[in-house]
Parts: C-alpha cells; structure tokens; sequence
C-alpha cells in the first residue's frame, strides 16, 4: 500500500510545512512528550514508527535523544534526509512494518495515526512491538470490538488500485497482546480530539493512547 496514493499531494505538504515550523506543534506530540517526559535523557534511542518527513523529531530534540524514523514512503524520508543532512543524532530508513520487525531496537517506540491504515492489526503490531526494548506509546482507533473498514483511494486516478483503511481494533486484542509480551499498558484520553469519538470517512472511530512499559522480572 503507498501511501501516498491515498493522500494525494496535499497531506505531503501538510508533512513538509510541520517539518519547518509552520504550523503549531501537534497536540499528540506534546502528549507523548509528557507521558514519556520520565523516559527520556540524553542518548536515549527513539524509534518513530509511520516518520513522515520526521518532524516528530523537533519535538524531542531538547531531550538529546537518538532518534530513528521509519516509513514506507521514500519521497517523505528523501525529505527528511536532507532537512536533517549533518544532524548525527538522526537516521531514516525506508521500511514496511506491515511486512517485518523494524531494521533496528530502540529503547523507545512511538507510533501516532499508522497503524489503523494497515490492512490488519498482525503483523503490524507484534513487529512493532519487536522494536522495542523499554517503552511503547501507540495512538490508533481502538474500541470494543475490532472493524476493518476501506474505502476506495481519495486520490482519482488511484481508486480502481488502492484502498484506504481507517480500522478500529479492540482494546482486548491491542492490550492483551502488548501485555502478553512483558509490558503493562495504560490507556489515555487523545488529547487532541478530547477522546471523543470522530466521524472519519463515513465512519465513526475514537483516537485513543496507549503507554506501554517493559516490566522487569519480579515488578
């Protein structure tokens, strides 16, 4: 699935102008700064899961962190590479998280808005969860039950050839399997939407967060 065969060229320039500033910062990203505000230090590896053009990287800067980003798109990280060409904390890989675990572990994974544009929740999630050693956060659609949901491409001349996903997973499926991998969840109202449910694309879906935490043996 390209993703930008779905978006068209107008969410590409939404992912260049939060690159240079000229939009406000994300209300998600100053929520995952704050839930993992105790997480981060200097040297601290972050693995950005669905990068774009790697703006979420601004975000965290301040914290010293070695950020790594991740996404299926080439022309977002030619972008990335060159707005971040000499930063040596930075790196990019091109990469299909619905295919296979992540090229690289970090102590820290984030993932905001991907996971529900996949065709299913597995693979995606257990390789997601592969790359990390410490600490997840993950902003997606969860309710209930889960509901895989298409539509045909918003973009013209691609909707005979892909598909656009805005699914909804449940919280036992996304939580248990999280859980049952050595990490304690903890969900959070999305701060951008205040929790509350959305219509998107004709149906109704609810962001939500969840921070995930590696328990040590006896805790």
């Amino acid at each position: 699935m390209g993703f930008i065969e779905i978006t068209g060229p107008g969410y590409t320039e939404l992912l260049l102008k939060r690159l240079r500033g000229e939009v406000p910062e994300l209300t998600w990203l100053k929520q995952i700064r704050n839930i993992l505000r105790p997480d981060l230090s200097p040297g601290v590896t972050l693995l950005d899961i669905g990068c774009g053009t790697g703006y979420a990287y601004n975000t965290f800067r301040e914290f010293g962190v070695l950020y790594t980003g991740l996404d299926l798109e080439s022309q977002y990280l030619r972008v990335a590479e060159q707005w971040f060409a000499g930063v040596a904390d930075i790196k990019f890989f091109q990469h299909d998280i619905t295919t296979f675990p992540p090229p690289v572990t970090a102590e820290i994974v984030i993932c905001s808005a991907m996971l529900e544009h996949c065709a299913s929740l597995m693979p995606s999630l257990q390789n997601l969860v592969d790359g990390a050693l410490r600490t997840i956060v993950l902003r997606t659609f969860l309710g209930n039950v889960e509901h895989i949901y298409t539509i045909s491409s918003p973009v013209p001349h691609h909707r005979e050839t892909h598909k656009k996903y805005n699914n909804q997973y449940s919280f036992r499926d996304v939580l248990g399997y999280i859980e049952g991998r050595g990490f304690k969840t903890r969900v959070y109202r999305d701060e951008y939407t205040d929790g509350m449910p959305q219509l998107v694309d004709g149906v109704v879906r609810t962001f939500y967060v969840v921070c995930a935490r590696k328990q040590s043996n006896g805790s």
